[in-house]
């Protein structure tokens, strides 16, 4: 979710297959006792594609441990991104089978938020890309690295974690759980807001070239002067 050393990849040796394993067991481990409740969700094709998308996600991200060792300068902002990853999606199922069959049916809202969790997914997978071997999980900062600033890093400088909040909330609306989208909302925001400032206080203090960078682009959404260069730049 940061930029930095190699160190903070955590499980980063893992294969494909393990990461499609590991979050197999997560679905399983989080969604099975409560989608027991109403089996009926499993004829659901809205709930396979927030399962599948997220497999996907797992498989094209670095894989990670959750409750490890991680550097000081993390603030333990990863574990409480992740434990709020785990109780919105758990109550995203949780209200999808309280809702049962009054749920509203796949429509024009589901395809909307459809797209909008691949588009979350692929902006997220195009920000780790571009950071390539400076993406970590923990906040950390390697010695002599460069300011990233093409790709998405070009106008926004946390493309990872607008993605990976979209992509969330998207999928907590299609699968018609609104009162989990709106929590889910807020206390990942809160937690990537938190995140942020930790790691921007790092980066301005250990990445040469940082704080200028920061003045022209925006934290999760452009700047209104960016994304005019950007548009004098393509004319």
């Amino acid at each position: 979710m940061g930029r930095g050393t190699d160190r903070g990849r955590a499980a980063g040796g893992m294969s494909a297959a393990g990461r499609l394993l590991q979050g197999l067991g997560l679905w399983i481990l989080v969604g099975g006792p409560i989608l027991a409740w109403w089996p009926a969700a499993l004829r659901l094709p809205e709930l396979w594609l927030v399962v599948g998308l997220s497999l996907l996600a797992n498989v094209l991200q670095p894989a990670y441990r959750l409750f490890t060792a991680r550097p000081r300068e993390d603030h333990g902002t990863f574990l409480q991104i992740m434990l709020t990853v785990y109780l919105s999606q758990a109550l995203a199922l949780a209200e999808l089978v309280v809702r049962g069959s009054r749920r509203p049916p796949f429509g024009a809202i589901s395809w909307i938020a459809l797209g909008a969790m691949l588009a979350g997914l692929a902006l997220r997978t195009w920000a780790v890309s571009t950071l390539g071997r400076f993406f970590t999980l923990p906040v950390t900062v390697r010695p002599a690295q460069p300011v990233i600033d093409g790709g998405p890093y070009r106008l926004i400088r946390h493309p990872s974690y607008l993605g990976a909040l979209v992509a969330f909330v998207a999928s907590a609306v299609l699968l018609g759980s609104w009162i989990a989208a709106a929590i889910g909302g807020v206390t990942l925001s809160l937690a990537f807001r938190r995140r942020i400032r930790h790691e921007e206080r790092l980066l301005e203090a250990g990445l040469p070239g940082y704080r200028d960078y920061a003045a022209r682009t925006g934290a999760m959404l452009p700047r209104l002067g960016g994304l005019q260069a950007l548009l004098r730049g393509s004319s």
